[in-house]
């Protein structure tokens, strides 16, 4: 026998030994034998492919190390979508699921369900082909994610080739779903290296490992301690009868062939004990190594799958129960006044920071005075903080046994925090409010943000930093100054170079050609938001007839009642305003008045839209239901007629299923704005 051959058997041994001490150390944590003998058989295998690199596999263990640098992320079409999921978040909600179970199943039985802990972390798809990795590629929007393969190899719990050892063939294609993270402890030692390195830090794990696996570097990839967990699978060549038939046996199979799965893993006979689950594992979440926000359960049996099917963004055989927002406490540091657009005072509490959820909470508006007498807050004052719907910081108690003798009362400012002039409370409302709009540099700052953000006149690379310091240097009082602006002013202020300053004037100068409702939406009116402000350019057509409308002829529209037709004819008969209309269309400003044709079939139709869409942002799906007639609001309600229901859509999609509101599908939406 040649020695090619022979190191080519060897070879072969060598990385059949690594695969399954690897399985046997990273996805069972059952080592058989020790660190060093592991490392010794890994040296033999390098020498051995570095003497006859004709031999080198990509299936190799070798290979995880990382490769040459990534010139960005190819697309990758899912076999099968990588959908979301409804999330419930009570047992009533988990209840409701099951009814809607045994209805679609014309059945009382009991149901079993597969539960497993919801892993916060970056949902990957592994394409393995003759049960070798082929391909990894991210969620991306659920139809087409990114090609991360390269990345993906470096990861020491997924297989490059799958093991032959289980109960089932492996199927000659296969997808497997999983998900992707960095437990506790690794996560704080990546961010103590960064800090050391004086380099920026990762938020929470999610957000690292998030960055680990999208890196341009794979050897960058390759030192990061990222891990993955495998929870399904989509497309598979293997036909019904050769695969398990219940998620739970699959889940155990996949063990076999070398996947790792959560060892927290349930089966649960009926929804009483999905219940159960759930509190358990509420009650282990701090213990467990890794991030997790919520459970997930899964029907079991896969003809019952079949049977219940999808809709276009979520499987109707699988829900996801999220844990309550977490609560934290924390010390009032300061309590200071931020100055609105229109002149209103929030009083805003500067926190000792704290996490929530991953997320560095540091401020928390109060709202109004109302609030503020409501809570009895004081600075100095021990309190109980969460994130409103895991996003917004809420206080939400005062722990007033801890309060300080010496605190003091907060009173109310009596003079703006930033011009210094008086401030006035209408009688009806709780908010102070500075009225010397054109004296105010704050509002004038709020007001430029308005009028350039995306849904406004959309300048694009005109942030908040750059609007205080052409506020600051008085080279913008108002809006219309914008289109005055010269490369040598913005050459002169912090953070600008010739490249920059011409992005930044062409931005401004392609946003003067925009349309009537963006235009009017701009202007910051009081009580007019973007959908007034449609239909407003809906029903006049031209800012001519905008400008002259009586509150008579405002009272007319769908949207608009007493207090926004008061506002809306105060702002066009005040002769400032007028002015600055003018300015904004010398300087070039023009629109397109309203022509759209109003559909007959949406005309004063109120739609609410929750989720994401595959093929529109939730913005541009807004606009276009405007442009047609329709109403867009937040809130589901009674006077609701349709929920535009994308992926993830929340408890919205519950609240319509109880008030027995149409649901609209994308495929639906698509054909209904078509």
């Amino acid at each position: 026998m040649s020695s090619v051959k022979e190191s080519k058997f060897r070879l072969e041994k060598l990385r059949e030994l690594l695969q399954y001490h690897s399985y046997k150390y990273h996805v069972l944590d059952e080592p058989e034998i020790l660190d060093s003998e592991y490392d010794l058989m890994f040296g033999e295998l390098l020498d051995l492919e570095k003497k006859y690199p004709s031999l080198i596999v990509k299936e190799s263990p070798s290979q995880r190390v990382g490769s040459k640098l990534l010139e960005g992320f190819k697309k990758v079409n899912h076999l099968i979508p990588m959908l979301s999921l409804d999330n419930a978040f009570s047992n009533s909600d988990l209840k409701e699921f099951q009814n809607r179970i045994q209805e679609r199943l014309s059945s009382s039985g009991l149901v079993n369900y597969c539960c497993e802990p919801k892993l916060d972390g970056v949902a990957i798809n592994l394409f393995y082909e003759g049960g070798k990795l082929e391909k990894a590629a991210t969620r991306g929007d659920g139809t087409v994610g990114e090609d991360v393969t390269h990345n993906v190899r470096t990861l020491s719990t997924i297989p490059l080739v799958l093991s032959k050892k289980g109960n089932f063939k492996i199927p000659s294609s296969l997808e497997v779903r999983g998900e992707v993270y960095i437990e506790k402890k690794d996560f704080e030692k990546i961010n103590k290296l960064l800090e050391k390195n004086q380099e920026r830090t990762f938020a929470n794990p999610r957000n690292a490992a998030a960055g680990s696996l999208r890196q341009i570097d794979p050897k960058i990839t390759a030192s990061r301690p990222l891990k993955c967990l495998v929870h399904g699978f989509g497309s598979s060549s293997a036909i019904d009868s050769q695969i398990p038939k219940t998620q739970y046996d699959f889940l155990k199979e996949f063990l076999l062939w070398g996947l790792p799965i959560n060892q927290e893993v349930y089966l649960a006979k009926g929804i009483e004990e999905c219940i159960s689950y759930f509190q358990k594992i509420e009650r282990k979440r701090n213990q467990l190594p890794y991030e997790i926000d919520g459970v997930v359960y899964k029907v079991n049996h896969f003809d019952i799958q079949k049977k219940l099917g999808q809709i276009s963004r979520a499987p109707r055989w699988a829900i996801a129960r999220k844990f309550p927002s977490e609560v934290q406490t924390t010390l009032v540091k300061e309590i200071s006044f931020q100055v609105g657009r229109t002149g209103s005072i929030t009083p805003v509490a500067e926190l000792e920071p704290v996490s929530i959820g991953g997320v560095t909470v540091s401020n928390a508006s109060l709202h109004n005075f109302d609030e503020v007498s409501r809570l009895d807050i004081r600075v100095r004052d021990t309190v109980l903080v969460k994130r409103a719907g895991d996003v917004i910081p809420q206080i939400i108690k005062v722990e007033k046994e801890k309060r300080s003798k010496s605190s003091q009362v907060l009173k109310e400012p009596s003079k703006c925090p930033s011009c210094g002039n008086k401030l006035w409370k209408e009688e009806d409302e709780a908010v102070l409010r500075c009225l010397e709009k054109n004296l105010c540099s704050a509002q004038t700052v709020e007001m430029i943000k308005h009028f350039v953000s995306r849904n406004a006149m959309n300048i694009e690379g005109l942030g908040e930093k750059i609007i205080i310091q052409l506020v600051e240097k008085k080279l913008i009082r108002k809006v219309s100054d914008l289109y005055g602006i010269t490369l040598e002013q913005l050459l002169n202020l912090e953070g600008f170079a010739e490249k920059s300053a011409s992005n930044l004037l062409k931005s401004i100068n392609v946003s003067k050609s925009t349309s009537l409702n963006k235009f009017i939406y701009s202007l910051g009116i009081r009580e007019v938001g973007e959908s007034t402000a449609s239909n407003l350019a809906a029903s006049f057509k031209s800012l001519e007839k905008i400008q002259n409308a009586t509150e008579e002829d405002l009272l007319e529209i769908d949207d608009i009642g007493p207090i926004a037709s008061n506002f809306i004819t105060e702002f066009f008969s005040n002769k400032k305003n007028r002015e600055l209309i003018s300015e904004l269309i010398d300087y070039g400003v023009t629109f397109k008045e309203n022509k759209k044709v109003i559909s007959k079939a949406l005309r004063g139709k109120t739609f609410v839209i929750t989720g994401t869409f595959m093929s529109f942002s939730r913005n541009k799906l807004k606009g276009r239901l405007q442009d047609l007639g329709g109403k867009v609001t937040t809130a589901i309600s009674s006077k609701t007629d349709f929920l535009l229901a994308g992926n993830s859509p929340g408890s919205k999609l519950t609240k319509a299923e109880q008030l027995d509101i149409s649901i609209l599908s994308e495929e639906k939406i698509v054909e209904l704005i078509s």
